[in-house]
């Protein structure tokens, strides 16, 4: 399998923030960029070694007759963009990724997870895992969770969720359902890889499935999943709403519709995908931990979800994991 290279995009605005706002929002989705006001591009000429055109330029600027004149694709004109900090940059962002899918023709966040490195690796040899702590009892395996988790991650995620769920002990009595930017086709591979050395039982996640101690149910990349009143799993005849396949975001915001009390796991990946929805749960009080930008392949998930101020620790697989035992702890020391 040939080595994923970059898309390369160039984007011409006049307004230096908007450009400077634009290039770090198409960097998030793992693009190469080339940022050109007006009079540079006069300057330099068209490249043609781009895949798409970006152009944020006024109704009668004279630049737009040439563009109308190239062969790649152009997206024309565009929101103002908010800075990260603003409550509405997660829409806008989501939905300029929408409008590049569609100009392009293409998932360019899933097609960053290649079958290749998910199967290299399971070759990784795991850390010992954690000892379960005395007062927390372990629940077999199929028995109802008491504690219910939603995982997210895009590029490099598979790495760092079996890094995660190699350190978790045996018989911790929590359920995750899990979301993953990855071609609908290779999920069931990527099932296999993590439950290589996991005390976990991963599958995919089907229709009448529930969410049990010891499992871990990966939602399907092209259908939409959402629980029942009673827990129970179904799976829409509808792809996932928005322009990432799954949507960690739906994915949150269904989960905690039935479980209000789940939380919510981010690990390395591109785009933004899961900062709406923990950005709309922050009344709720839902726990939300992110990996650390220094253990991501890619940081941009989890830092778009840290912009938002939801989340509240930050730490690497490994930390997490020791986060969740003791969190576990902690809870079964209360109802104790």
């Amino acid at each position: 399998m040939s080595e994923f290279r970059p898309i390369k995009l160039a984007v011409v605005a006049e307004n230096s923030l908007q450009q400077h706002r634009l290039r770090s929002a198409i960097e998030d989705f793992g693009c190469e960029v080339v940022s050109l006001s007006p009079q540079t591009l006069e300057l330099k000429g068209f490249d043609n070694d781009v895949s798409a055109w970006l152009v944020d330029l006024r109704d009668d600027d004279a630049l737009l007759d040439a563009f109308l004149e190239l062969d790649q694709p152009i997206l024309l004109g565009f929101e103002s963009a908010p800075s990260k900090q603003d409550r509405g940059y997660p829409k806008w962002e989501k939905n300029l990724y929408a409008k590049i899918k569609q100009l392009l023709g293409s998932d360019l966040i899933q097609a960053q997870t290649s079958l290749k490195a998910i199967e290299e690796q399971a070759q990784n040899k795991p850390a010992q895992a954690l000892t379960l702590p005395a007062n927390i009892q372990a629940l077999k395996e199929g028995e109802h969770a008491k504690h219910v988790w939603v995982i997210g991650s895009s590029l490099g995620g598979p790495e760092a969720v079996k890094e995660f769920l190699d350190a978790l002990p045996k018989g911790l009595p929590v359920a995750f359902i899990y979301g993953q930017h990855i071609d609908a086709q290779f999920v069931p591979v990527l099932a296999q890889v993590l439950a290589r050395h996991a005390h976990f039982k991963l599958s995919v996640a089907q229709g009448g499935d529930s969410l049990r101690a010891g499992e871990v149910l990966i939602v399907p990349a092209d259908r939409e999943a959402k629980f029942s009143e009673d827990g129970v799993l179904r799976l829409l005849p509808t792809p996932w709403p928005g322009p990432y396949g799954p949507s960690v975001d739906q994915l949150i915001l269904n989960t905690h519709a039935v479980f209000p009390n789940a939380g919510v796991l981010l690990f390395s990946g591109m785009g933004n995908d899961g900062a709406e929805a923990v950005q709309s749960l922050k009344e709720f009080n839902v726990p939300v931990w992110a990996q650390s930008s220094e253990t991501c392949a890619s940081s941009a998930m989890p830092d778009a979800c840290r912009e938002t101020g939801a989340v509240e620790f930050t730490g690497s697989p490994q930390e997490m994991a020791k986060r969740l035992v003791e969190s576990i702890q902690q809870l079964e020391a209360q109802v104790n």
